[in-house]
């Protein structure tokens, strides 16, 4: 199974670094198509939908720094086809067979070009952005080899790159991509993964229903991030040394109904776990329930292009819901996050940094400064216990004896008065008579 995700995996990352490759040999084995099934299809501007698919993409935005207002983007006219592979359509219209089954008619998509204009007329520094989206409803048979097909391949993959080049996001560390796709309510997303940093995504607002559908915003914000990448083929170790580096944002959004999900155990229905990288591949999350842990392996080269040791980096957001899930316990206490870090050919891992919060609903951890090429990486919450109030040392009573009275006589000519009292005091005028 590991080998068949790992060979799924770089089918994918294949399609997210050259995707404006010319042409596609036609694939023998896929998909399958069920009569009347759906089929994988590009993802196009819900503006030019003209197939009418069910889902499409209602905007792409750009922030150049945190904080700063969104860039709205407009399309650029510009089409990028997908190439002559079949299994890849912009259609999901069922047409009639010459034998009265309802089939489906699969044409090559393509990928749209987006340009963020500033109010000022200038064009955003994030330059037109390419979004190499599709999306692949359940029961869409996909097959990658002939003995390797599944229709639980419930998913969208969001790649985005730069129309100016490779290296256009190279030194711009602050962009973030914001994708709001309009979704049908029955996708709900259960796991998050790919080659970014800053990573969220979340459902946004209720839509009109389209063609008898409910439907909703799900909205992914997400960075480009710097990978060191290589050849690496039939699922064997990383290279040692990379041969270029790419500076993209991909993500691929699985559904409850992909099968990639069930390895986060019993709170994988509960949806929302995120893992972004700086790896070329990760092997999909898996819940530890022995050690109550995730476990994430990251493969990728050990050393950058130029020599350079190649450090990682791991995101992870996990929502509060399945936080209680996993760990038993709620995210509002004093809790800390740890990630633990093997090799498998046991060499010790170099320093890592790991930072852990709150932000809104969900906790996210960040990993940082571990070597690669293929390290396994185990992430845990605990609740930390409440230091213990220091109990007061006993403190013995001491009975004081009340104070006698005694009484004074007090002199004022030939006028006598006695006073009684602990602390006698003659009164004015008078003078005590010894």
């Amino acid at each position: 199974m590991q080998k068949m995700r790992r060979a799924l995996f770089s089918a994918i990352l294949l399609l997210a670094i050259v995707p404006s490759s010319p042409t596609y040999a036609a694939s023998e084995h896929g998909p399958k198509l069920v009569s009347g099934a759906p089929v994988r299809h590009t993802l196009v501007s819900c503006a030019t939908n003209t197939a009418e698919a069910l889902t499409c993409i209602e905007s792409v935005a750009v922030i150049e720094k945190p904080g700063e207002v969104p860039i709205v983007g407009k399309l650029t006219g510009r089409k990028i086809p997908s190439g002559n592979d079949s299994r890849m359509g912009d259609s999901e219209r069922p047409v009639l067979a010459a034998n009265g089954a309802t089939e489906i008619s699969v044409t090559p998509g393509n990928y749209e070009e987006w340009t963020f204009i500033k109010a000022d007329g200038t064009s955003a520094k994030s330059g037109d952005v390419i979004v190499f989206s599709e999306f692949q409803p359940h029961k869409a048979t996909w097959c990658w080899s002939a003995s390797q097909c599944t229709s639980n391949r419930e998913e969208y993959t969001v790649p985005l790159q730069s129309s100016r080049g490779p290296d256009t996001w190279k030194n711009n560390d602050d962009f973030a991509f914001v994708v709001t796709i309009r979704a049908p309510k029955t996708f709900e997303f259960g796991e998050v993964s790919g080659s970014a940093k800053n990573a969220s995504v979340v459902y946004g607002k209720d839509l009109s229903d389209f063609k008898g559908v409910a439907m909703r915003q799900m909205i992914a914000t997400f960075s480009p991030i710097a990978t060191a990448r290589g050849e690496q083929t039939g699922g064997g170790a990383p290279p040692e040394r990379a041969t270029f580096t790419t500076y993209n944002a991909n993500i691929w959004i699985y559904g409850l109904n992909n099968d990639i999900t069930q390895f986060l155990g019993p709170c994988a229905k509960l949806g929302g776990v995120q893992v972004v990288s700086n790896a070329m591949h990760s092997v999909d999350p898996v819940w530890d329930p022995a050690t109550e842990t995730i476990k994430v392996r990251l493969e990728t080269p050990h050393l950058k292009p130029d020599g350079e040791l190649n450090l990682g980096y791991l995101e992870i957001r996990i929502p509060r819901k399945s936080a209680i899930c996993m760990w038993g316990f709620d995210l509002d206490g004093s809790i800390k996050a740890s990630v633990s870090i093997t090799y498998d050919d046991g060499s010790a891992p170099s320093v890592a940094t790991v930072i852990g919060k709150r932000v809104e609903n969900d906790y996210l951890i960040i990993t940082s400064g571990f070597h690669f090429s293929s390290p396994n990486l185990a992430v845990k919450i605990t609740q930390v216990a409440a230091t213990p109030s220091a109990t007061p040392t006993p403190v013995a009573k001491v009975e004081v004896a009340p104070k006698k009275k005694i009484t004074i006589s007090c002199a004022k000519g030939k006028t006598t008065r006695k006073v009684t009292g602990q602390t006698p005091v003659c009164p004015k005028g008078y003078t005590l008579k010894y």
